[in-house]
This record gives structure tokens, C-alpha cells and sequence, in this order.
């Protein structure tokens, strides 16, 4: 027969040998961080990647957006299908929500995850022999010298800007859409191509892209 003097004694000898030790907490917790350093860079790439994507799509959308008015009016114009001569106007530099958005040509206002603000411009053809810059509205689509500008041979530019972009973001958007094989991954400048930047000396700065020119 037990004697019950001993059992409240065995008990707490069984719930003492039930706990953790010191050590096997350290061990438990040195595990976990080694996990969380080696998954973090990877959940971080995938949200990375995801607003990117988002950005691209984004980008997509309103220049079908763009096609559609054209398709319609026949020209990049105002709300009313006429031309802009005023490159300065409200008209012009938001054309996404002065004439896509209130026209019913976009669903939603233009936006991205990795920018703010942007919007989408109308802007005066530069010449063909324009080269092409991070900052000025010539394009070099193509990589060909001749002509250097392609977004020429037309009256107006339709373009997204996108401010406070990382440079991060910028070349991989640039990598998205022109897949620049010359585009280093650690390049700040990119002016060949549907993207361009140039944030020398910076982290951040302004991103045009290249929807139309007619």
C-alpha cells in the first residue's frame, strides 16, 4: 500500500523531469533563429516580387487604357478627344485621372506599390536625334543608334511616372519589362528601353516609362 506522505513528493519529481532545461531552451531558440535567418530573406523577396509584379500590371493596364482612347479618338488628347496643345495642364501631366479615369477607360485610379505618386503624362515628342536620358522624355527602344530617340515621329509621349521609387524596385521593374540583359543588378542609371532611371549617388528617385507615342 502507498504511503501518502510520499506521493506529493513523486509528484513534483515527475513534473520537475517534465520541464524544459536551460540548456534545451538555448538549443530551441538558437534553432528558431537560424531558421528565421535563413527564411526572412526569402519572405522578403517574395513580397519584394510581388509588388513589382503588381507595378508591372499596373503599368499594363492603363496602357491598354491608352490604346483604347486612341482607338477611339484617334490621337492622345483631352477629355474630349481634341488635342492638347498645353503640355503644363493639369490635362497633360495627370492624364490618367483627368481623361482615362473620368472617361471610363480605367476602373480605378493609377497607382503602384512601389511609387508615390505616379501618374501618367502627356508630353511633346522630342527629335530623333535626342539622346536618351534618365531624365528627359526620349526613349531608345530598340538599342540601335539611328535613330536614337524612337519615341519620335509623332506630335505627343505617353508616359507613367512614378516617384520615390527604390532602386532596388527600379531595376527589377526594368528587368519586368525590357528584360535589359546590359542592366547590371548593382546599375543606377538605365536610359535604353521602356524604363528609365537615374538615381546616381541615390537609393531613390524618379522612374518614367514609356507607354505611346503617336
Amino acid at each position: 500500500m502507498n504511503n501518502p506522505e510520499t506521493i506529493p513528493c513523486r509528484t513534483a519529481r515527475t513534473r520537475a523531469r517534465s520541464g524544459f532545461t536551460l540548456v534545451e531552451m538555448v538549443g530551441v531558440l538558437a534553432i528558431m533563429a537560424i531558421l528565421t535567418s535563413m527564411l526572412l530573406p526569402r519572405v522578403f523577396a517574395v513580397i519584394n516580387d510581388a509588388r513589382v509584379s503588381s507595378a508591372a500590371t499596373a503599368l499594363n493596364a492603363v496602357r491598354s487604357a491608352a490604346m483604347t482612347y486612341f482607338g477611339r479618338h484617334g490621337r492622345f488628347g483631352d477629355a474630349s478627344g481634341t488635342a492638347v496643345t498645353d503640355f503644363t495642364s493639369t490635362t497633360a501631366s495627370a492624364w490618367d485621372r483627368e481623361v482615362l479615369l473620368r472617361g471610363g477607360f480605367l476602373d480605378r485610379r493609377f497607382m503602384t506599390r512601389i511609387s508615390d505618386p505616379a501618374s501618367v503624362t502627356l508630353t511633346n515628342c522630342l527629335t530623333g536625334s535626342t539622346e536618351p536620358t534618365g531624365a528627359n522624355d526620349a526613349y531608345d527602344l530598340d538599342g540601335l543608334d539611328s535613330p536614337r530617340n524612337d519615341a519620335s515621329g509623332g506630335r505627343v509621349v505617353v508616359q507613367a511616372v512614378l516617384e520615390n521609387v527604390a532602386l532596388e524596385d527600379a531595376r527589377e521593374l526594368n528587368r519586368r519589362i525590357d528584360i535589359e540583359e546590359n542592366l547590371l543588378p548593382t546599375a543606377d542609371t538605365s536610359n535604353q528601353g521602356r524604363v528609365k532611371f537615374n538615381m546616381s549617388g541615390s537609393q531613390s528617385g524618379t522612374v518614367k516609362v514609356y507607354l505611346a507615342h503617336r
